[in-house]
């Protein structure tokens, strides 16, 4: 069980903080407008350069391997093997997340003259918003598994959970769509990791 506890504590904390750290480095060195656009920006190879694109493609990719891994780890230390259905939300949230990683984005007009680029774009839009549910998804359904038998666990992550939907709703009211949104999204997530990481750590 140390060996769990040890690969929660390390995983955890470099899922929480690799996605934030490494997207605020990069908005930084490009100047990049978070009113305006969205992260996916960084994905599209006509806006920025290759390796700012491969860059990207990488981290969220390391993300989905990340938060797969430390769900799973999860899973075993709480004796979550047994519930198909929260196993099979980790498994859907490791698909999309690195369906999104390799499916750039694009800022081609929708149009039928232009049917593969207009699919693409589409496909990304359609799994950023997929992505953007499951994961929360996926917490919530974490927090109320084990909630009937690790009530102050269960109830405080489902607290905090529940306040960074509000704040990211908030924020996708008054700001809509755009990087912003999606930061306060990123950094609510890991906030709720290393809150958990540090409660498993200590139990």
């Amino acid at each position: 069980m140390i060996w769990i506890k040890l690969g929660i504590l390390l995983i955890g904390f470099t899922y929480a903080g690799l996605l934030p750290f490494s997207v605020k480095r990069s908005i930084q060195h490009l100047n990049f407008d978070l009113k305006k656009y969205t992260l996916s920006f960084l994905s599209n190879k006509n806006l920025y350069d290759k390796k700012y694109v491969s860059g990207y493609k990488r981290l969220l990719f390391a993300t989905a391997i990340l938060n797969y891994s430390f769900f799973w780890l999860l899973s075993k230390f709480y004796d979550l093997g047994e519930n198909e259905t929260f196993m099979r939300q980790i498994d859907y949230s490791f698909a999309f997340l690195t369906l999104l990683a390799f499916v750039p984005h694009n800022i081609y007009p929708y149009s039928f003259k232009n049917l593969g680029a207009t699919c693409q774009r589409l496909l990304h839009n359609l799994l950023a918003i997929i992505v953007f549910l499951t994961l929360p998804v996926l917490i919530i359904m974490f927090q109320a598994v084990i909630l009937p038998d690790i009530r102050f666990l269960g109830v405080s992550g489902l607290l905090l959970i529940g306040a960074v939907v509000l704040i990211t709703g908030g924020s996708l009211v008054y700001n809509g769509i755009n990087g912003i949104t999606e930061i306060l999204f990123i950094n609510g997530i890991s906030v709720w990791s290393i809150y958990v990481t540090i409660n498993t750590f200590i139990r």
